[in-house]
């Protein structure tokens, strides 16, 4: 959050220096601008402007619900696989549930941090491989034994395809042309007051800080929002966390 207050105060600067430069022209002191003129270009830039940053707030919030979204779905998944995984026969089942909580604490732990610097662990991805190559080890005799270890690759299945679509939100970001009009708005939405004839008094120039400090905190929430994984606002591994919580109320029998 201290990047938003950052930029907040250095677009609150940015626009006094406007005010205070553009404000002292003769323009300016005279009030030689047409109203309407005023009027019209005044709403066209807040136009712009609020377009823009309407729709890449949105766009980023979206894309943080779905990708917090696919985190409990593969955490439903790894539950699932853990679950079904008690009707294994005995010496498999202690290995395929241990892997699956060593896949959900490489997650955690490793994959986490470098899904924040934008791309996957490759251990991780033999974490989920030396589950699958558990299971496919299974030799099972009776019928609830092999329905059990079918249960088990169907959910590791389901797995693998949410483990994906996890990964592939690392790159879920607002267009970068989005970004540079953002910006582009930001700085019309600043120059504009001085520009049209507000002069640079005291008391314009506070106004002019408060407008500035406001365009810019959102700029910079909109840039803390682009990437789901990373910035002030990002997903949390909670959902395996959550995950862990299970297995071991699983193992102590707490079914409910």
């Amino acid at each position: 959050m201290w990047i938003n207050i950052v930029a907040a105060l250095a677009g609150a600067a940015l626009a006094l220096a406007i005010g205070a430069l553009v404000g002292r022209s003769r323009g300016s002191r005279e009030g030689a601008t047409n109203p309407s003129a005023i009027g019209f270009a005044g709403a066209a830039v807040l136009g712009f402007f609020a377009l823009f940053t309407g729709f890449a707030i949105a766009g980023s919030w979206q894309q943080l619900n779905t990708a917090r979204q696919h985190t409990y779905e593969e955490s439903r998944a790894l539950t699932e696989v853990y679950w079904s995984a008690r009707l294994l026969p005995g010496p498999d089942r202690p290995v395929v549930q241990q892997r699956v909580r060593d896949y959900t604490h490489q997650v955690i732990t490793d994959e986490w941090e470098q899904m924040g610097r934008g791309h996957g662990s490759a251990a991780t991805w033999a974490a989920a491989d030396r589950i699958r190559t558990s299971v496919d080890a299974v030799r099972s005799q009776s019928a609830s034994e092999l329905a059990a270890k079918a249960d088990v690759l169907r959910s590791l299945t389901d797995v693998y395809a949410r483990r994906n679509a996890r990964l592939a939100d690392i790159r879920a970001q607002v267009p970068a042309l989005v970004l540079g009009g953002l910006v582009v708005g930001a700085v019309f939405v600043l120059a504009t007051p001085p520009v049209v004839g507000l002069t640079a008094t005291g008391r314009n120039l506070v106004l002019m800080g408060f407008v500035g400090a406001s365009v810019a905190f959102a700029v910079s929430l909109v840039f803390q929002l682009s990437g789901p994984f990373d910035g002030a606002v990002r997903v949390e591994p909670t959902a395996f966390e959550l995950a862990l919580a299970r297995y071991d109320q699983i193992d102590s029998g707490g079914l409910g």
